[in-house]
Formats: structure tokens, sequence, C-alpha cells
């Protein structure tokens, strides 16, 4: 489990957490959930270029002002930023800013599993900017988000249409025209308007759904290539891995090559005499099914060989799960949407077994209501008879309140809303809520009914 301690850094004084899979912050403006959220992104991503790149040694105070629009006047002195993963300890001190304390442990018994980080801004509405793809102003968060939004896009043709998974968006759709650089929606109705002439609701929540589906679940369905300083890096290791691992590797490819040589033989020898002669000879196929199930073990035992290969570097390059962070999820969304978001998300996170992380800032009472939901369900499921089940809407993003962390900052330290069981108790919005109200039965004793 990753522990962070961050202390006056902004409008942070001292804010100290374990991270969960689901990680909750909530409070007034300005009072530094944001800041918690962007220092927890970029220290993961600090983590895994240090330990991937093949020169690891990186500005860390200026690359996070710069990619998380943070401003120096943030930090002083008395600046202090702790995390503690079991690869890495990175010590931050704001009185040397130059340098950063950091130590790895990375070795076969302590394998660094790669993950993939994205950061969704509050400011993901620019993406229904005409030519927003020119965008080349500065290296940050947004362009980041950019990045990996123009990446899902170009995959979402006419003809493969993304249907918004919130049925209180009436099955709308998002489609890209790519020669044209056009985001088009298809509405209920068969009616088609730009992402750019939508609601404020669709704006934000089409690119964050979208998004967020493609580093959940798409992601993984694709063969990644290693970038260029991966790439450098398992080539300047080499010569320190066990030379025979190293050559189990290379022999199993060099039968696979060979097997694969003598299977596609064996299929222009099918080919040639159906062609010539209309009638394949005896012995033919078996010795084809042969081949292919010698060349299945041999690839099965590369799989092997390789993950023992990996492991002798101490990581892994794949991606082997995700941490997705969000800025107010909640904006311009009625809270039906925000509710149906949240089930979304959670049982997107559900449905896929690996170790995914969520983190979100949030002002809604009705993201909170919704995870208390989800929550609640995962504690009393196994009460409800299964035939049940099913009428509750909720119930794929039931998740043990265990995994589950909901903050609310109070003059720059976090305090857990959550009682014993992990359901959410009295909070902010809570009293909000009750004070509105009481000021209103107090105003109510002076109402004259005309009547």
């Amino acid at each position: 489990m990753t522990h962070i301690l961050i202390k006056n850094v902004g409008p942070v004084k001292n804010v100290e957490l374990d991270l969960n899979k689901i990680n909750v912050f909530m409070g007034p403006q300005s009072s530094g959930k944001s800041t918690i959220a962007k220092i927890i992104s970029y220290c993961s991503w600090f983590e895994k270029n240090y330990i991937l790149a093949a020169k690891p040694l990186r500005d860390f105070y200026s690359e996070l002002i710069e990619y998380h629009n943070l401003e120096d006047a943030y930090f002083d002195d008395e600046s202090f930023i702790e995390y503690k993963s079991k690869n890495c300890h990175i010590i931050f001190l704001g009185s040397d800013k130059k340098n950063v304390q950091i130590t790895t442990t990375v070795d076969t018994d302590n394998v660094f599993k790669n993950e993939k980080i994205e950061y969704i801004p509050a400011e993901r509405n620019v993406v229904s900017i005409p030519g927003i793809g020119q965008y080349t102003e500065s290296k940050n968060n947004i362009l980041g988000f950019l990045y990996d939004w123009f990446r899902v896009k170009r995959k979402k043709k006419e003809d493969e249409k993304f249907y918004l998974p919130l049925s209180s968006l009436n099955n709308v759709a998002y489609y890209y025209i790519q020669e044209d650089d056009i985001d088009k929606l298809v509405l209920d109705n068969g009616k088609e308007i730009k992402l750019q002439h939508a609601s404020s609701g669709l704006i934000s929540v089409t690119p964050l759904v979208m998004v967020f589906n493609y580093i959940i679940k798409e992601i993984y369905s694709e063969e990644r290539t290693q970038s260029p300083f991966e790439t450098i890096n398992i080539e300047s290791k080499v010569e320190l891995f066990d030379k025979d691992i190293r050559d189990s590797v290379g022999t199993i490819i060099n039968q696979i090559k060979e097997t694969k040589t003598k299977v596609n033989a064996a299929k222009d020898r099918i080919a040639k005499l159906s062609v010539n002669q209309g009638v394949i000879p005896e012995g033919i196929i078996p010795e084809i099914e042969k081949l292919k199930n010698e060349l299945a073990v041999l690839e099965r035992l590369t799989d092997i060989s390789q993950d023992e290969f990996v492991k002798s570097m101490g990581y892994i390059a794949d991606y082997c799960y995700s941490k997705v962070i969000i800025e107010e999820p909640e904006l311009n969304l009625f809270p039906e949407a925000q509710q149906e978001l949240v089930y979304y998300m959670v049982s997107l996170l559900n449905a896929e077994n690996r170790n995914h992380q969520l983190v979100l800032t949030t002002h809604s009472p009705y993201i909170l209501f919704s995870l208390n939901n989800c929550m609640m369900g995962g504690l009393v499921k196994d009460n409800i008879p299964e035939k049940e089940r099913h009428s509750f809407v909720s119930q794929t993003a039931w998740i043990d309140p265990k995994k589950v962390s909901i903050y609310e900052i109070h003059d720059g330290s976090l305090q857990t809303i959550q009682d014993e069981d992990g359901i959410i108790e009295d909070n902010y919005l809570n009293k909000a809520y009750k004070e509105n109200s009481a000021e209103y039965l107090s105003l109510l004793n002076y109402f004259e009914d005309e009547e």
C-alpha cells in the first residue's frame, strides 16, 4: 500500500494517508483537494519514470509545478512531501528544491509493475474547442489528458460509435470524423450535433467516460509498444540478467521460429496439393495439427521464461493496472447523471481483474450518496436474495467499504467521514443541508398563507 505525507504545500498543512482502491477528497473551494490529487498523481508518475528510465535523474520540483499548474508560492522552506510504495521512497524538502531524495527497491522478489497514470482535470471541457489538437503551449496535465483523448477518439469512427453508458443521457453516441477533425454526437432522435454545440454536461462527461473506459479496460486489449527510454533501459541491463534465463528464452524463441517455418511449409503443401490434385494426401492434416500443438506448447514455455526474464530485471514494463485521478466528476451534470457516473466507474473497476485505483475530488453530495449505496450494497449483498439483487440500480457497483477511503479537508488536514463499517457519517454537505433547512423552517414561521 502506498503511503503519502504532505506538509505545508499551498492550503495543505498536514495530510497523511494510505492510498486505497477508491479515494475521495471533499471540501470547500481552495481547501487543498486538487493539490493532494496532483501530488499523488505526480509522485506515482515520478516513481515509474525513475525506475523505468535509462537516465532517471529528473527535476522533481520544476516538473511538478509545471505539469500540474502549481505556483512557486505554494512552497516554502517548511514544505515537505513523502511518498512511499513497496518499490520507491521519495522525500522532497522545500528547503532544497533542486534535489529530491529517492531510493528504490526492484529485484526478483520485489518486482515493479508498471501502471498507466491518467489525470483528468476539471478543465476537460477544452476538448470541445475547435482545433484544440494544435495546442502545444506547454507540458501540463491538460495536454496529457488531450493526448489520451485523441488516442481514444480516433478509434471511434462512424461505424464504431461509443454509446455513453448513462441512461439519463438518452442513448447519446459519439463518433469522430478524422479527415475534418470533427467530434459528433448522435442524439436519441437520430439527429447529429457537434460536441462543441452540446450541453455543458455532455461536453464534460463525454471525454471523461471515454478516456476512463479506455484507461481501465481497452488499453489492456491493445499491444503496447515500449517507449524509446524503456527500450534503451532494457538493452543497457541485458548483461546483468542471469545467463541461464537468457539462454533458455533464446533457445525457445529459436524453436518457435523453426516450428512456425514447418507449419507454414505444411500449409503451402496443402494449398499446392489442393490446387494441383484436388485431393489432400493422408497424413498432411495430422502433421499440421501436431506442429500447431508443438508451437502452442513452445509459446507457453516462452511466456514462462520471459516472465522469469523480466523478474530478473526487477520490473514489468507493460501496464499491469491503472491509476485514474479525476477532478470534480460531477461538473455540469444533473444529480441522476452523477449517480449513474459513479455506478459506471465503480462497476468497471469491479469488472476488471486488476489492481486499479481511483482518486476523486468533489463538492457533490450526489457523488457521496452514490458511493454510500455502493458500499452499503457491498456490506449487505449476502443478505439479499439472488432474485432481488437485480432490482437495485447499484448492484454491479457494490464494493467492500474497506476498499474505499473518503475524506474531507478541515483547515489543511484530512478527516475521515466513514464509520467503523465504512459507511459515510456526518459531513460538510450534510451540515450545509441541515443549516439551510433550519433557516428555511425559521423563515416559514413568518409566512402567512393567504388562503
